[in-house]
């Protein structure tokens, strides 16, 4: 009773002691730490997934010209991109280094009109550290390079869940996949 009773008195003095906050572990899952990389894209300019925290939400989707539904997401990504970009979005597309050649991506981003950086993930490394088993495989990463959506297709509410990303500080609940 004294303690409260001396709380009350010195509003302000009491204090307690904060849970120290325990960063996200780095990995591949929602709510992880995505990996950082660093990878060329067809001109030969590097991307670090490392520089972009803190000033990008990052969409990293691993694809290739023979996937037929990775084929079917790229206008919506371009969209995106387009309606975004100037406010820190930041698409990546990371052509996978199976049953295709860098010349063929080439003739397929300008062909489609690939409007945002396609890396070239040589050998397979990437796709091997972020446990890729199926394409496309889409990650959108929040500002603080927190794994916020992960899955086989674009989330169903994609739009808003960029939007809501792109607000400061990226905290958001996780999505749902699109059917």
């Amino acid at each position: 009773m004294a303690v409260i009773g001396l709380a009350l008195l010195f509003p302000g003095r009491a204090s307690g002691q904060k849970i120290p906050s325990i960063p996200p572990s780095p990995g591949t899952r929602v709510g992880n730490l995505a990996q950082d990389f660093t990878l060329k894209d067809l001109d030969n300019r590097s991307y670090s997934l490392k520089e972009m925290r803190g000033r990008r939400v990052v969409h990293v989707v691993f694809w290739a010209t023979w996937c037929v539904p990775c084929l079917e997401e790229i206008p919506t990504l371009r969209a995106t991109y387009d309606k975004y970009r100037e406010r820190g979005l930041q698409v990546l597309g990371i052509a996978v280094d199976m049953n295709q050649t860098l010349d063929g991506v080439r003739t397929a981003v300008r062909d489609m009109k690939i409007n945002y950086p396609i890396l070239w993930d040589d050998g397979g490394s990437l796709l091997d550290r972020y446990r890729v088993s199926y394409i496309p495989q889409n990650f959108l990463i929040d500002k603080d390079g927190v794994i916020r959506y992960t899955g086989t297709s674009l989330p169903a509410d994609y739009d808003t869940l960029v939007e809501s990303l792109l607000k400061a500080d990226g905290h958001v609940a996780s999505s749902t996949r699109r059917r």
